[in-house]
């Protein structure tokens, strides 16, 4: 980029991280005198509507929240074509590079990331804004132990009618493995859909894996609609089952059924105590449950310290409101320093960590406390024994009634689906052996999915309909070829059904022909008729140098690949001009004038058209009628 200065106030310097659609810039405020981070969007993306919409929709959506975990958005605008947001700088990574260089998190790191980040989406929810990708790349960790939410560009807000649906675009600009089964249908979402993503972050880092994955974003996408999730302590013995039942709440598929909003999921995780914790088995290589930093070469490595506890939450910190963009993480899980330097660890506070979540805690001080936490500005301590005597208990009770109410409704679930299911085997809804009742047009009811892969979208929706079923688009362009479908071809289906499919861009095999420039129209366009290539015929103008209607150049240019319905354009000149060839005698009498012309008493014959009489006129001049010019013959 060669503009230097944005807006005549942000000083672009070195760019320190490139995304899709932005680049990052560490930079400088001229007017303020303060390092700040730019995210610039790429000029590719500047003339598009809807990358703009988007980048700005991220800029509005962050400047209109102000919370310890969410990053702080200084200003936002436009210079010279540019669009640009304005945010504090923060040296940090985000959770994907930071759970690369780690792996599996111990219990107590897991739940503190995962608390404020509910803390920044429930400030956001607040305000009825839903995040809608919610995913470690958009989880930052700072070198200070900070946890911030960011990149809120498919943000929406909840209950508005005009919100975006996230169908095929959403595919592409959300993460599957992260989305909600209604975010994956297609429907306006609600906090519920951050809360499950959140949850599947969490299952993440306690299990270094995600719940669902598949080959393609359709099939992940199903098995968010369909599937249960295993268990994470399946993977990992270490997780409390408090906490289990915490992330499998999270993962329920009716959102009604989840924590309402990220406030409610990260008070769900300050009412774990540390014997709820303790009740899973520690790690062996790691008894006091404190992070272990990763060595690099240079001897020493930065890791996230242990953080005191403010008045801001579980993990805030009052020097950092931000911190966006960040640096990467090398190979060696070792954050790259960008010149700035390794900053030191925050000097430990008066008061201890909480209990059960940053090492080991001396029970028996009195002075012990656990702030109430629950957002920026909390300022309600209580002691210990008052945790112990109604909080705690309180929490064992709630969990108690939680799990006999989900038993209870999983069992009328289940008798609903089974009754549901007896009654449209009876009604021929649905073929079950030994309890549908048979008759002739029994197997009538159903239809077989055809294949549709390679298809292109008109062929596939004329294949389906011949069959009695309709096409949804779900993932990629409309215009390419079919590269994945939901059901698979053979599958049954009931008439009026819907298959999804997923689509990708051809690669063509069909080219421009090389013999189309220097010849005629007539020659080149029978050349692609007969390879059967649209083509539309546009004017160049007149030039001496060529014949008439001559193909002097085509677009695309002879050898280049063509797409589907594509046409080439071919560009013509001298259209309009006519071969020169003799003049024909013209079967009208004519007057024939030598090259000099003289008076004689020769008369031209009357025209009836001109006069009704001849005109006794001894000169003879002649007149031209309407649209004809006389022939001058040269003479003989």
């Amino acid at each position: 980029m060669q503009i230097e200065v944005l807006g005549e106030r942000y000083q672009l310097q070195d760019p320190i991280g490139r995304g899709g659609m932005a680049t990052i810039y560490r930079g400088r405020d001229l007017r303020m005198d303060r390092v700040v981070a730019i995210k610039v969007l790429r000029e590719v993306y500047s003339t598009d509507p809807k990358f703009v919409t988007r980048f700005q929709r991220e800029a509005k959506a962050a400047s209109s929240l102000q919370h310890p975990n969410i990053v702080q958005v200084y200003d936002y605008g436009q210079s010279d074509g540019n669009y640009f947001i304005v945010m504090e700088l923060i040296e940090g990574t985000d959770l994907r590079r930071y759970l690369r260089s780690r792996g599996i998190l111990a219990v107590d790191r897991a739940i503190i990331i995962a608390h404020d980040v509910a803390l920044g989406l429930g400030a956001a929810h607040r305000r009825n804004i839903v995040h809608r990708d919610v995913k470690p790349q958009n989880v930052l960790v700072g070198r200070d132990g900070s946890i911030k939410l960011t990149d809120f560009g498919i943000a929406s807000v909840y209950k508005d009618i005009n919100a975006e649906r996230l169908t095929t675009t959403g595919m592409t600009l959300g993460t599957v493995q992260y989305y909600a089964p209604e975010q994956a249908q297609g429907e306006i979402v609600s906090p519920a859909a951050d809360v499950y993503a959140l949850g599947i972050v969490l299952y993440e880092m306690l299990t270094g894996r995600t719940p669902f994955d598949g080959d393609t974003p359709v099939a992940v996408a199903m098995q968010h609609i369909q599937d249960v999730p295993m268990p994470p302590s399946q993977f990992n013995p270490n997780i409390p089952p408090a906490l289990e039942n915490i992330i499998m709440r999270c993962l329920e598929k009716v959102p009604e059924m989840r924590f309402r909003d990220g406030s409610t999921l990260a008070r769900a995780l300050e009412t774990l105590n540390d014997e709820e914790l303790a009740s899973g088995v520690p790690p062996q290589s790691n008894p006091g449950n404190i992070m272990t930093p990763m060595p690099n070469s240079g001897g020493s490595s930065p890791q996230l310290p242990q953080r005191p506890i403010t008045g801001g939450g579980l993990a805030s910190s009052p020097n950092n409101r931000g911190s966006y963009p960040y640096n990467l993480v090398s190979q060696s899980g070792t954050v790259q320093d960008n010149g700035v330097g390794m900053q030191p660890p925050p000097k430990p506070m008066s008061y201890p960590p909480l209990p059960g979540m940053m090492g080991p805690v001396d029970y028996n001080n009195p002075a012990l406390y656990n702030p109430q936490i629950g957002g920026a500005g909390s300022t309600r301590p209580f002691q210990r024994d008052a945790l112990a005597q109604s909080g705690v208990a309180k929490g064992q009770r709630d969990s108690r009634f939680a799990s006999i109410v989900t038993i209870l409704i999983v069992l009328a679930t289940l008798l609903l689906l089974g009754f549901s299911i007896y009654l449209a085997a009876m009604l021929n809804f649905l073929t079950i052996p030994g309890i549908t009742p048979q008759s002739p047009d029994n197997t009538a009811q159903w239809v077989q999915v055809p294949d549709l892969k390679g298809k292109t979208l008109t062929d596939a929706q004329s294949v389906a309909a011949s069959s009695n079923l309709k096409v949804k688009v779900i993932q990629g362009p409309p215009t390419g070829v079919v590269s994945g479908q939901a059901p698979e071809a053979g599958a049954k289906l009931r008439p009026n059904s819907e298959i999804q499919l997923e689509m990708q861009q051809p690669i063509s095999t069909v080219k421009v022909p090389d013999n189309l420039v220097n010849g005629t129209l007539d020659n080149a366009m029978q050349i692609l008729k007969a390879a059967n290539i649209a083509y539309v015929v546009k004017d160049a103008g007149n030039d001496s140098t060529y014949g008439p209607s001559m193909v002097i150049r085509t677009d695309p240019a002879a050898g280049q690949p063509l797409q589907p319905e594509q046409r080439v354009t071919l560009y013509v000149v001298n259209q309009n001009v006519v071969p020169t060839v003799p003049p024909q005698p013209t079967p009208q009498p004519t007057p024939t004038v030598g090259i000099t012309p003289t008076p004689t008493t020769a008369r031209p014959t009357p025209t009836p058209t001109m006069q009704a009489k001849p005109t006794p006129t001894p000169k003879i001049t002649p007149t031209p009628t309407t649209g004809v010019t006389p022939t001058v013959m040269p003479t003989q």
